[in-house]
C-alpha cells in the first residue's frame, strides 16, 4: 500500500514538473542563444494571438539601448505565475502571448527593465482583446513621456500586433 501511494505520488510530482516547469522540456529543443523574443502563449490552444514588439530606447537620444535585460511576470491564475527574462538584441524586443476560449479577456503583465546607466523600469502592460495598454505609473517612471508613445494596436483577424518602445531614463 505505501508503494503504491509512492509511485501515485512522484507520478503526480512529475507530471507537475513537465507542465508548470520554467524552461521547456521536449526532446527536440535546440540548444540557442538567447533569444530577443519571449513567448507566454497559453499551454491550451488559444484562437487570438497577441504581439506586443518593439525597442528599449534611451529617452532623450530615442537610440536603442542594446544591453536591456527585460524579467516580464504574468499570474495566469490564483496559484501560477510565469516569469521569464530575455535580453534584447540590437535593442528590439517580442512579447509572443494569446487568449484562450476560456473567456479570459484581459492579461497584466509586469515588466521590468535593467539596462547600465539607466534607471530600472518597473511598470505594467495590459493585454486586451483591442490590444495592448499602458498603466499610468508610465508617468511616474517618466513625468516627460510624451501620449504619442502610447501603443499602437493594429487588430487582424485573429491576431493583434502592438508596437510599442519602452523609453529609458538616464540615472
Amino acid at each position: 500500500m505505501k508503494r503504491r501511494q509512492f509511485v501515485k505520488n512522484t507520478a503526480i510530482l512529475a507530471t507537475g514538473v513537465l507542465i508548470f516547469s520554467e524552461t521547456d522540456v521536449h526532446a527536440s529543443i535546440k540548444n540557442e542563444e538567447k533569444s530577443n523574443v519571449l513567448d507566454l502563449n497559453p499551454l491550451v490552444k488559444s484562437e487570438e494571438k497577441i504581439s506586443i514588439n518593439g525597442f528599449v530606447k534611451d529617452f532623450e537620444t530615442l537610440t536603442p539601448i542594446t544591453n536591456a535585460k527585460i524579467y516580464v511576470s504574468v499570474k495566469r491564475n490564483r496559484f501560477y505565475s510565469l516569469s521569464r527574462e530575455l535580453h534584447s538584441k540590437n535593442g528590439s524586443y517580442r512579447i509572443n502571448s494569446g487568449f484562450t476560449n476560456s473567456g479570459k479577456i484581459s492579461e497584466k503583465l509586469q515588466v521590468k527593465i535593467t539596462a547600465d546607466g539607466y534607471k530600472t523600469y518597473k511598470s505594467y502592460l495590459y493585454l486586451t482583446k483591442n490590444g495592448c495598454n499602458l498603466h499610468s505609473g508610465e508617468w511616474d517612471y517618466n513625468p516627460n513621456f510624451n501620449p504619442e508613445y502610447c501603443p499602437q494596436n493594429n487588430k487582424s483577424v485573429d491576431e493583434i500586433i502592438s508596437k510599442f518602445n519602452f523609453h529609458l531614463i538616464k540615472k
